[in-house]
Order: C-alpha cells, then sequence, then structure tokens
C-alpha cells in the first residue's frame, strides 16, 4: 500500500454524503442516466466534489445509493449537501418515489489511519497484524479484553477505518456513528451480529475469514462427543476423589451420527467420522442429495436425524429461521441415550427446554461452546453433571487463530484499495468501488 493509498484511508478533511433514492424498476435504467448527467455536471461545476459513486442495490429493486465525497469544511459541506439535494429531485422529477437515508458526516484529519482491533485475543498476539503496520495503519487493541458492547464499540470508533471484528454488534447505530468506517474484517465465519443491509447504506464492505477455522471447530465437535461418549469428565472426577472403577461408557466407533447443517465444519467433522466407522446422516435443505451421498453420508429429514442419531452436532448459521430449530418438541424426538452437540450459535438451541431435558434425563448429556448468552453466568447448565462446557472457542486453535490473523490482514489491504480479495469472502462487492 503506498503513501497515497494510505491518505485516501482518511488523512484528508472531507465530508460524505449518502442518498438513497427509489424509482419505479422498470424505469432505474433513464433514471440512471439522469444521474450520470448530474454527477458530470456537479463535477465541472463544483471544486468541492472529489468522487461520486452510484450503485444499485443488488437486494431491493429501484433502489440506487448515492455517495459522494466533498473537500470542504463543515458549514460549507452542509450547503453544497443541500444544492445536491435539490439537484436529485429536480433532475429525477417525475422519477423519483422516495428519497431518504441522507448521511452528512465530517472527516476530519488523521495522521494515520486507524483499525480497530476488537477480538480479545489478539491483544496478545499484534505480531500477528505485523503487515496492517507495515502499511501505515495504526492499530487500536481492546483495551476491555472481553466482548464489546454497543456503545463501547461507538466510543472505539473514532477515526477507525477498519475492524478486525468479534461478535460485537455491528447495528444501524454503530454505522450512523463511524462516518469513516470503510471494512469489517471478520475474524471467523459467523455475522449474525452485522446488520449487512446497514453496511450496504453506509458504504461498509463486510469480509469474511472463511476456510480458516473450519477444521478447528470440527475437531473441537469430536472432541466434545468423545468427551461425552467415554465420560471422561466423570471419570477424572472419580479418579482425583480417590474412586476408582468403570461407569460404563457407550464409545464413538459405529455410531449413528447426524449432522445439521453441512458447510465446511460440516464436512469436515463427517471426515472424521468415517474413521470410527460411524454412519452419518445430514440434514440440509441447502445441499443437493447427490452431493451428501458422494461424500459417504445419507441425507435424511431431521425428525428422522434426532430420532436415530446418537450424536447431534450443529452445524448451522444463526438466523430467524434457524432460531430455536431444537426446541422442546424436536429434544423429544431424541433418544434417551442420544448426546447434542452445538459448536455453531447458542441461538439454535432453546436453553430452557435443553436444560429440562437433561434434568429429567431424556437425552443423555450435551457437549457446548456456544450459548444463548455469553458468557455463560448463573445458568443451570453449570449445575449439571451430564454436560460437557467450552466457553465458545471451539474455532480458536493455535493455527486458526494464525490463520484468521493472515486473512483479516489480506482481506483489510484488498478492500481498502478496492479490491476483492476473492474466495467469495466479500458479503456485500457492490461497496468495493467505493474505496478505490
Amino acid at each position: 500500500m503506498t503513501d497515497m493509498d494510505t491518505a485516501r484511508l482518511g488523512t484528508d478533511a472531507s465530508s460524505l454524503v449518502v442518498e438513497e433514492l427509489r424509482v419505479h424498476p422498470d424505469r432505474l435504467d433513464e433514471a440512471e442516466a439522469r444521474l450520470n448527467e448530474l454527477r458530470e455536471a456537479m463535477r465541472a461545476a463544483v471544486a468541492g466534489v472529489r468522487r461520486w459513486d452510484q450503485l444499485r442495490d443488488p437486494s431491493e429493486a429501484g433502489v440506487v445509493r448515492i455517495y459522494v465525497e466533498l473537500v470542504s469544511g463543515e458549514v460549507e459541506a452542509a450547503a453544497l449537501a443541500s444544492g445536491i439535494e435539490r439537484q436529485l429531485e429536480a433532475k429525477l422529477a417525475g422519477l423519483l418515489q422516495a428519497r431518504h437515508g441522507r448521511v452528512f458526516a465530517t472527516r476530519r484529519p488523521r495522521p494515520r489511519a486507524r483499525i480497530l482491533v476488537a477480538v480479545p485475543l489478539l491483544a496478545d498476539q499484534p505480531e500477528l497484524l505485523a503487515g496492517l503496520e507495515r502499511a501505515g495503519f495504526e492499530l487500536r487493541f481492546n483495551d476491555l479484553g472481553r466482548t464489546l458492547s454497543e456503545d463501547e464499540l461507538i466510543e472505539r470508533l473514532s477515526g477507525v477505518v477498519a475492524t478486525i471484528a468479534s461478535i460485537e454488534p455491528y447495528s444501524e447505530r454503530v454505522f450512523r456513528s463511524a462516518p469513516e468506517l470503510r471494512c469489517i474484517a471478520r475474524f471467523g465465519v459467523g455475522y449474525d451480529r452485522i446488520d449487512l443491509a446497514a453496511a450496504r447504506r453506509y458504504g461498509v464492505t463486510v469480509v469474511m475469514a472463511f476456510g480458516s477455522n473450519h477444521e478447528a471447530v470440527a475437531d473441537h465437535a469430536l472432541a466434545l462427543m468423545a468427551a461425552l461418549a467415554h465420560r471422561i469428565l466423570h471419570y477424572d472426577r472419580r479418579v482425583r476423589s480417590g474412586e476408582w472403577g468403570t461407569l460404563r461408557h457407550r464409545g464413538l466407533h459405529g455410531a449413528v451420527v447426524g449432522i445439521v447443517g453441512f458447510g465446511r465444519i460440516g464436512r469436515a467433522l463427517a471426515r472424521r467420522c468415517r474413521g470410527f466407522a460411524a454412519r452419518i446422516l445430514v440434514h440440509d435443505p441447502l445441499v443437493e442429495a447427490e452431493t451428501v451421498r458422494h461424500l459417504g453420508c445419507e441425507p435424511v429429514g431431521l425428525e428422522e436425524l434426532l430420532r436415530t442419531a446418537d450424536f447431534v452436532s450443529l452445524h448451522c448459521p444463526a438466523s430467524p429461521a434457524t432460531r430455536h430449530l431444537i426446541d422442546a418438541s424436536r429434544l423429544s424426538l431424541m433418544r434417551p441415550d442420544a448426546y447434542l452437540v452445538n459448536t455453531a450459535r447458542g441461538e439454535l438451541v432453546d436453553e430452557a427446554a435443553l436444560v429440562e431435558a437433561l434434568r429429567e434425563r431424556r437425552i443423555a448429556g450435551a457437549g457446548l461452546d456456544v450459548f444463548a448468552s455469553e458468557p455463560l453466568r448463573d445458568s443451570p447448565l453449570l449445575g449439571l453433571d451430564n454436560v460437557v462446557l467450552s466457553p465458545h472457542v471451539a474455532g480458536l486453535s493455535d493455527d486458526a487463530i494464525r490463520r484468521m490473523a493472515a486473512m483479516c490482514v489480506d482481506n483489510i489491504l484488498h478492500v481498502l484499495r478496492g479490491e476483492d480479495p476473492g474466495e467469495g469472502r466479500v458479503l456485500n462487492p457492490e461497496t468495493l468501488s467505493l474505496h478505490a
């Protein structure tokens, strides 16, 4: 990255105007032609217009967003923004159905563009992000040592052009409070805490570390299965208390394993289970049955999987459709000698219903790395002897941490040059041209 690249990322005094325009979808081409004319006229007539970018919203027909960067002070920029507003309404007369979502914010001079490293564990391993410092960025680390709340995140975003994100919330309010933010590089693969629609409106590119930690998560899921099957924690406690002898345990070899969600992690777990001669059932409505069979597994419905499996392992993303996917009624389908493993998201399981099923021994046990509320405090799960708990660390092996950090560095350097890092990492690629 050159000095000029770094300057573009936040060292100039400028302001940003964002306009959301809605026209009839059938007349979108005509509207864009008029906007192109207006853009050229404004660039020629107004010295303060540095950049003018316009993008169609791919998820909403008839919506165009315009991003105008103005080089001027706050007072002059306010007048220019008002003038742009009037020009838009005049130019699109007869086409414009609605105009809203304008954001006006001042970008103040910064000696170095800043990156917020929100992931707590990276504060102890700054050498993993040396590539960003060599590119001229100032790194600001999470000083609280835990996941940031919305208010805490906002307080730390002043002057920040990119974040290396943990599971802190990126809401409409966060984007509105962070006019210089250009990129969110997720340290991991889940994005349920990021409002993607708001990111698109504010021109913030969201980029993921896909493919960096799925092997680690699959390892952890298998480890939880083994700890449950072999009653490792029970035996550990017995030996420490001076007891000896067997409690009887089932083992993993030849078990029936049900995998719910068959992306990278689900497939990695299936590869491991085949080494134990397991019969592997898969439920994922987004994956073709032939693909499942080709990978040596059996495609089945969710209810059949729950009724049949010795171990049910969840590997779905969190979404409104998957919230409480495993509820009281579905837990009741599982056999009393079956185990539930969740290394995906706590929202997938109705935790109260799971506690009841565990207390009443309606299922044999559970291995949990994720929870409805984190960190886990004052939960009835803590008092149960048929659960194995870990603190949302499944994807954080040493190797996975190095891989995720390297991918975040690569992602940020590409995105802030307006480049796509490839491999489907960018969730909203229509925003990339804003950073070129």
